[in-house]
C-alpha cells in the first residue's frame, strides 16, 4: 500500500512559486523544492511527474495570478481608463515579482494547450475593456496584440535595468501607453 502524501499538490505549487521568485526559476530544481517541502524529493513524483511539469503549473497559477491583479484594477468611468489603470497594474506585478515574471510566456504556450488556455484566461479583462470601448469583435485581438507587447517588452526591459539612455521611465511608459491607446475612449 502507498503512503499516504506529506504535502499536497496545491502546497508544492505554492513552495514551487515562493521559490521561482525568492531565487528565479531556473534555480527551481525537484531538489530544491523538496527541500523546502520538507519532504524527499521522490515524494514529488507523486504529484508531477518532473521540473517541467511544476514549471508549467507555476506558470499557469502565475497567469491566473495576473488575470486577477489586473482585472482587480480595472477601474476608471470609461474604457481608456480602465485600460490604462489595468496598464499600470500589469507593469507594477511585473516589476515587484520580477523572477515570476520570466515564468509567464515561457513560449510553451504554442505547444501546450494548459498554458495557452491560461494565457487566453489571462487576456480576458484586456479583452472586455476592448469591448466596453466599442472596438468591434474582429479587431480586438489585433489591438490586444499591440498593447500586450508593448507591456511585456517594457516590463522585461525595466526589471533587466536596461533603460540605461536617461530620462523618465515613467513618461515613457505613459506616451507609449497613450499612443497605444488613442482612438479609445
Amino acid at each position: 500500500m502507498p503512503t499516504p502524501a506529506k504535502t499536497s499538490a496545491a502546497e508544492l505549487l505554492a513552495i514551487a512559486r515562493d521559490l521561482v521568485e525568492e531565487t528565479g526559476p531556473d534555480a527551481l530544481t525537484l531538489g530544491a523544492l523538496a527541500s523546502k517541502a520538507g519532504i524527499k524529493a521522490p515524494s514529488l513524483y507523486k504529484h508531477y511527474a518532473d521540473r517541467a511539469a511544476v514549471l508549467k503549473a507555476v506558470e499557469i497559477a502565475l497567469l491566473h495570478e495576473l488575470e486577477a491583479f489586473v482585472r482587480a484594477a480595472a477601474v476608471g468611468d470609461t474604457p481608456k481608463a480602465r485600460l490604462r489603470a489595468m496598464a499600470r497594474a500589469y507593469r507594477a506585478w511585473g516589476k515587484a515579482k520580477p523572477n515570476c515574471y520570466r515564468v509567464i510566456y515561457s513560449g510553451n504556450a504554442f505547444i501546450d494547450p494548459q498554458i495557452r488556455a491560461a494565457c487566453l484566461f489571462a487576456a480576458q479583462p484586456l479583452f472586455e475593456q476592448y469591448r466596453a470601448a466599442g472596438v468591434p469583435e474582429d479587431r480586438i485581438l489585433t489591438e490586444s496584440r499591440t498593447m500586450v507587447p508593448f507591456l511585456h517588452g517594457f516590463v522585461l526591459m525595466e526589471i533587466g535595468s536596461a533603460f540605461n539612455l536617461g530620462g523618465d521611465v515613467d513618461e515613457a511608459f505613459e506616451a507609449g501607453l497613450e499612443t497605444i491607446l488613442r482612438g479609445i475612449s
